[in-house]
């Protein structure tokens, strides 16, 4: 691969490469027998077109992949990584989504990540995010191992000078909980995470969180956890589930108004994407804005999933990834969202108002994560 192409991927966080230009870098990258990863090299030959010749374009390679089905919940998570990230810096790991739609997808990832937290770290900035201190710590109260959570929250925690802890929840066993019924186990289980929310408040100088909407709702109604998180915490980060414009109003300016709250949407196949800076006039008071060109976002109809969605209309999420150490091809995901026009020139797709996927026959239980 050329040093143009090498560098595509690793642009700074504030600038933005030419997608179409990423594209071919990506297809020459995962798709050439000397740099990319076996499954995808394997796969080649099976795909009824060649991605080294016929994709050229974004558009290209929409139409070509549209009918390219990937089961991550069964690829050997080793055959992901690309032979040309051999001896770089960073070590692989091996990720899992939560399994809210079946059995869980694994990726790949060893340094791109923490460029899509940069990103994020970036808007925190901008909004007056607090940066820690020689003592001060970030509590996740959230997924740790297998999930990629753990790993974006300790590079957003060092960037941003904290010390970070960690209290870990697992989404998997309150959503089996809340799918069969057993409303009290999951209320126990979240009482058991609250129980070891308090110990670290009491005991430890935390002064940023990151966590989900229902378990700060949960905080709220603790006032043994909820008095010292709102005395300490000056910055909070949420994401994972849903949250309405109606909650995010309490929590913001009733539940927590001395802290600063930055909205985070993401999952394991998509990265993150922050909840840019705020303007007047703005649709949502919670828009969020992919880390592009390397994270696409389509918002398609729900029914023809191949057709994007005018601005300002809801939609199912279609994710494509285009980094060097992961390539997935257009991917439908849980949930709908609605298309916002972009603003300061931005030229990716901004969403708001997520939600699980309000069309799908499938239950889907959101649970605490």
């Amino acid at each position: 691969m050329s040093d143009d192409f090498a560098a595509l991927f690793e642009a700074p966080v504030d600038a933005t490469p030419d997608l179409d230009e990423l594209v071919v870098a990506t297809m020459t990258w995962h798709f050439s027998p000397s740099t990319g990863s076996p499954f995808w090299v394997g796969r080649a030959a099976t795909l009824g077109f060649d991605p080294l010749s016929d994709v050229k374009t974004y558009d290209d390679l929409s139409r070509l992949f549209a009918d390219v089905t990937t089961d991550w919940s069964t690829i050997p998570a080793h055959t992901l990584v690309p032979r040309g990230c051999t001896g770089r810096p960073g070590r692989f790991g091996v990720y899992e989504s939560g399994g809210t739609t079946g059995a869980p997808k694994r990726i790949v990832d060893a340094t791109s990540r923490r460029r899509n937290i940069e990103y994020q770290s970036m808007f925190l900035d901008e909004q007056g995010f607090p940066t820690g201190g020689q003592q001060a710590g970030w509590l996740h109260i959230g997924p740790t191992g297998p999930h990629i959570m753990a790993k974006n929250i300790g590079n957003l925690s060092e960037l941003r000078g904290f010390l970070a802890y960690f209290v870990d929840l697992d989404p998997r066993w309150v959503k089996r909980c809340i799918a069969s019924g057993r409303e009290d186990e999951s209320k126990r289980y979240i009482d058991h995470i609250l129980d070891q929310v308090k110990d670290v408040l009491l005991s430890q100088d935390i002064r940023a969180i990151s966590t989900t909407p229902r378990i700060l709702e949960n905080v709220v109604a603790r006032p043994d956890v909820y008095e010292p998180l709102r005395e300490k915490v000056r910055g909070i980060i949420w994401g994972g589930t849903s949250i309405d414009p109606e909650t995010l109003n309490l929590l913001e300016n009733e539940a927590f108004p001395e802290a600063r709250l930055a909205g985070a949407y993401g999952n394991t196949m998509m990265g993150m994407a922050p909840q840019r800076t705020r303007r007047e006039g703005d649709p949502s008071p919670c828009v969020f804005r992919p880390f592009y060109p390397y994270t696409l976002v389509d918002v398609v109809d729900p029914v023809d999933l191949t057709t994007r969605v005018p601005v300002d209309t809801r939609g199912v999420v279609k994710i494509t990834a285009l980094t060097r150490e992961l390539f997935m091809p257009p991917t439908v995901e849980r949930d709908m969202v609605t298309l916002r026009a972009s603003v300061d020139g931005d030229l990716g797709a901004e969403v708001s108002d997520v939600r699980p996927n309000e069309t799908s026959k499938e239950t889907i239980i959101e649970g605490v994560y």
